[in-house]
């Protein structure tokens, strides 16, 4: 057997921060096999910490000649799992599945430690907390006893173990009835376990190195250290720091870049300076630099020592090194884009973004999509946003019995949903759409499947010819499922039949259907690991399958391989001729450190785990490898919902370099930056939309409104728009669809309770007790034909209570001066303008003849009443009522001067309503002329928003007039004056 290594061990090699770990392992390998012949190599038995990795130093070694031999590549995963006679390990989401259902049955029992619909995640961080423990060989029993503290603190942590046993005793024993199957990461830890005892007796002769490890986890430091003192064993590390001191060692904390390292040579017993190089690389002034700028917080004040050094270097450190802080995301987007666009253009064979915000990966790809670019994306997309994978969510509550009308129409909408045949679909989705779930009474009584098949079959006896007729087949396949529990593998059975009788072979085919088919099978298999379950829960049980299938990762046919998108992950083994570094803040990278439901950091501490810095310093290991790259681009936005705060590591990096040669080598950075910030700038300025001016249709005067009703001619005021669109194009707004009872709905029960009371109290308001229980019985049913929840229903029925005391006690006050002789009443009034006949119509909410003569004109509101301004300004829909009166437009009512107007709050608040009187107005009619025949003028234009009333004013028509691209400040054409009112 060849021996390449000689000496005794441990034997721990590096490559320091920013070189290529792939390239460099295969270089350093082929120079110590020095002149042996070609097979030497596929004697080397090389172990890698990740699959990504494996690939690289594979390609690694295939570039080195078109024809050589390769060593034997393993992964640690992999690496030991012939050692293990343990049964095989339980499928992921079988151990998921029956963790779930033990929680549940933990919080059946203490209904107060929260909802059942908690159990999901709770199990799944019971499954991480488990994982966690095995791999650092943490006993479950080294939680009694971790809380020190009063007896607060103990009664809470009594709490917590009570979950806690589900993963201590509870699984345990659920594995010991089964024992074809065992652990996942307990078989994993078994398997090294086993192998490192069988290396203590007979270790291995061949050359075996494990190289790419940052010993983050202790199933891998335990095989870094027996592995390094093997007779032909070593351990290659990646981006170790050789130029740190003694001082910066010692004071390394988990959140360091160093600190798997610290933790590893600590096991063996060695020194920074007993790591030696792979290969012999030339020294990296950045490596440098970033070394000095992540020194240990306690040790910080040796950067005065350093400066002379830094300052000599710092010019050539930063040569490569660009900052990037732009003002938004967008701008970062733009930027990196550019920068990778230059580098593609300059012949740069591998251009690569790096970064964990995909929000920000995205807009890069679509920017150079502009370009005609597609970059080659590392990540994948969750199976449950692909369309099979939504299809399959959004139908599992209706199979459950739960029923949401927008989600419905959602669904039928969905390219999936009928899509054998999909013309005849939509055609009848949109009758449905248009005449019932976007009719707001006809929504509300729509609240199941069952219901919208009543409708459609009573439409169908009218119209037998009807497209809806189309819908029954498939509606027909929506039935619930009862409410008692069931197997879930039969819930499973019958959501994928379901599926595909409703979407057919589209469903599963191509690459998402087929993984989506995979993902239900699994599910199904592993629904014995449950058992029985309430219909209700199973879509969060089909969430968390489908979240535990791989992400999909389609191939792109035209991604350019020269430009790449990696996460840092991805990056590790990986290199760029020009590395950008992208959305360097706080909370993006490095992530937040994530929120442990279980144990404090010093319990974790205490138990024996790691800290969850740890993980930023993982995160801190991969910034500082990419920015030690030769050409390195740091970016951030500075805002981003808000101020942001740049990444720890960056805001260290420059804060040494503002005292480094007084911030020269800083500011030459940013003014690289800047350079792509102005490109960016610019080119946003080309591309950016120019404001568009405000609207001003002026259609000809023959199709210009000849009727109105008193309701339009304030919107014709203050929004001449909305009355352009409405009357001229004839657009009525949707209701939105899945119609719930809101505060406009409220309003009109309202209505429906006064005019229904005084219609029934027409002769007279009865006395006492009879008038309140009458006035409740009417509210009563009002409210119960909005099917409102009993929640809201009893809310309105309260407000109503309040409004009642306070209406009766005027009402009578009311009928002692005159009787009510209209209600809804409806009238109009003719009058003539240049083009003729104008007609005005107008609808009363009351209106009652006074003793004294004439009539009072009333308008009921369910908030706050116009105040003075604007009834002499906008609000003349009182006045002109009046003017229908004086001329007799009332239906069955003769002419009568109207003596008052008032509109009468009902809001419920205060004392439960008010009255506010206003004037007649007798020259509205010849105003109201005026304003027409200004409106009958081809140039005077119908310009929207001319007098919104408040700043957050909407309208329904806001979209049709691409409100937003233009400037909302008051026209200089404006329809109406001050005084014109």
């Amino acid at each position: 057997m060849m021996a390449i290594f000689g000496g005794a061990g441990p034997r721990v090699f590096a490559t320091p921060p920013g070189a290529d770990f792939a390239a460099a392992l295969a270089r350093g390998m082929m120079t110590r096999l020095g002149t042996a012949p070609p097979e030497a190599l596929a004697s080397v038995e090389i172990v890698l910490n990740t699959q990504r990795t494996r690939r690289a130093v594979s390609e690694a070694f295939e570039e080195l000649g078109p024809a050589v031999f390769l060593p034997r590549l393993a992964t640690i995963d992999g690496f030991a799992q012939a050692e293990c006679d343990a049964p095989p390990p339980v499928d992921r989401l079988s151990r998921r599945l029956t963790l779930t259902r033990l929680v549940e049955a933990r919080l059946r029992a203490a209904p107060g430690l929260g909802p059942i619909a908690a159990a999901g995640p709770l199990a799944e961080a019971l499954a991480a907390l488990l994982d966690e423990t095995q791999r650092e060989d943490v006993p479950l029993s080294a939680l009694d006893g971790i809380v020190e503290g009063g007896m607060e603190l103990a009664a809470r942590w009594e709490e917590t173990l009570a979950f806690l046993r589900v993963i201590r005793d509870l699984w345990p024993a659920t594995l010991a009835a089964d024992p074809a199957r065992s652990d996942p990461e307990a078989r994993r830890a078994a398997a090294m376990a086993a192998l490192l005892r069988r290396w203590q007796s007979v270790p291995p002769t061949h050359p075996l190195i494990v190289a790419g490890s940052t010993g983050s986890q202790k199933i891998s430091v335990d095989l870094l250290v027996a592995v390094a003192s093997l007779p032909q064993g070593a351990i290659i590390l990646p981006g170790f720091d050789w130029g740190m001191d003694a001082d910066a060692w010692a004071a390394v904390t988990p959140d360091h870049p160093q600190y798997g390292f610290s933790r590893l040579m600590r096991r063996l017993g060695i020194g920074p300076g007993e790591v030696g190089e792979w290969t012999q690389t030339p020294p990296n002034p950045r490596a440098r630099l970033l070394t000095e700028a992540l020194r240990p917080a306690p040790v910080t004040h040796k950067w005065r020592a350093a400066l002379p050094e830094l300052t000599r270097m710092g010019a050539v450190a930063t040569a490569g090194l660009t900052l990037i802080e732009a003002p938004s995301p967008r701008r970062e987007a733009e930027a990196i884009a550019l920068v990778m666009r230059e580098a593609l253009e300059r012949g740069e064979r591998r251009i690569a973004l790096i970064t964990p915000d995909r929000p920000l990966a995205r807009r890069v790809a679509a920017i150079l999509d502009r370009w005609g670019l597609e970059p080659d994306d590392s990540s994948g997309r969750p199976l449950a946003l692909t369309p099979p994978g939504v299809f399959l969510i959004m139908l599992a509550p209706f199979l459950t019995g739960a029923f949401d009308a927008s989600a419905f129409l959602a669904l039928l909408k969905h390219p999936l949903f009928c899509a054998d045949a999909r013309r005849a679909h939509l055609k009848a989705v949109e009758r449905l759409e248009l005449g019932y779930l976007r009719k707001r009474q006809e929504a509300l009584r729509l609240r199941s499947v069952a219901a919208i098949e009543g409708v459609i079959a009573d439409e169908l006896v009218a119209d037998a010819d009807s497209p809806l007729a189309h819908l029954l087949p498939a509606l027909a396949c929506l039935r619930p499922w009862s409410e008692v529990d069931r197997p879930l593998a039969d819930m499973v059975a019958d959501h994928v039949s379901t599926a595909s009788a409703l979407g057919g072979s589209e469903v599963w085919a191509k690459k998402a259907g087929r993984e989506a088919a995979i993902a239900m099978d699994r599910l199904r298999e592993a629904a014995p690991s449950y058992g029985d379950a309430a219909p209700g829960l199973y879509p969060t049980l089909l969430a968390a399958a489908l979240s535990d299938a791989p992400d999909l990762r389609e191939e792109a046919y035209r991604a350019d391989q020269r430009l790449k998108i990696w996460g840092p992950l991805e990056a590790r083994s990986q290199s760029a001729d020009t590395v950008i570094l992208g959305g360097l803040n706080e909370g993006v990278w490095p992530p937040a450190p994530a929120v442990d439901p279980w144990l404090s950091r010093p319990m974790r501490v205490r138990a024996g785990l790691q800290p969850p810095e740890q993980r930023i310093g993982l995160s801190a290991h991969d910034f500082v490898q990419a920015a030690s790259a030769p050409r390195a681009v740091l970016t951030r936005a500075v805002k981003q919902d808000g101020a942001t705060i740049r990444a720890r590591w960056l805001a260290r990096l420059m804060t040494l370099l503002e005292g480094v040669d007084e911030g020269r080598a800083l500011s030459a950075m940013r003014a690289r930056g800047q350079h792509w910030l102005s490109l960016a700038d610019a080119m946003g300025a080309v591309d950016a939309p120019k404001p568009a001016p405000r609207p001003a249709p002026r259609p000809p005067a023959a199709a210009r409104p000849r009727e109105l009703w008193v309701t339009d001619i304030e919107q014709l005021i203050r929004d001449p728009y909305s009355v352009y669109a409405k009357r001229v194009l004839k657009l009525r707004p949707l209701d939105d669809a899945g119609a719930v009872p809101d505060v406009r709905l409220r309003g009109q029960v309202l209505h429906a309770v006064v005019e229904t009371f005084i219609k029934e109290t027409r002769e007279e308001v009865p006395p006492g007790r009879l008038a309140d229980d009458l006035f409740m019985r009417i509210a009563e049913a009002e409210i119960g034909k909005v099917a409102a929840a009993p929640a809201l229903a009893a809310a309105w029925a309260a407000r109503l209570d309040r409004v009642r005391d306070w209406f009766l006690f005027e009402e009578r006050k009311r009928r002692a001066h005159g009787c009510p002789v209209g209600v809804e009443a409806t009238g109009a009034v003719t009058f003539t303008t240049d083009l003729g006949p104008f007609k005005l119509g107008g609808r009363a909410d009351r209106i009652d003849r006074l003793r004294r003569g004439g009539v009072a004109i009333y308008d009921y509101k369910a908030a706050d009443t116009p105040s003075p301004k604007q009834v002499a300004l906008f609000a003349k829909q009182l006045p002109l009522l009046a003017a229908i009166s004086a001329a007799g437009g009332f239906e069955g009512l003769p002419p009568e001067v109207a003596a008052e107007l008032a509109y009468l709050s009902l809001s419920g608040a205060g004392e439960g309503g008010k009255m506010t009187t206003i004037s007649p107005e007798e020259d509205v009619l010849t105003k109201l002329a005026g304003l027409i025949s200004r409106f009958e003028d081809e140039d005077t234009a119908y310009i929207p928003r001319a007098y919104p009333e408040q700043i957050t004013y909407a309208s329904d028509y806001d979209h049709l007039s691409r409100y937003g691209e233009w400037t909302d400040r008051p026209a200089d054409d404006a329809p109406i004056g001050e005084g014109e009112g």
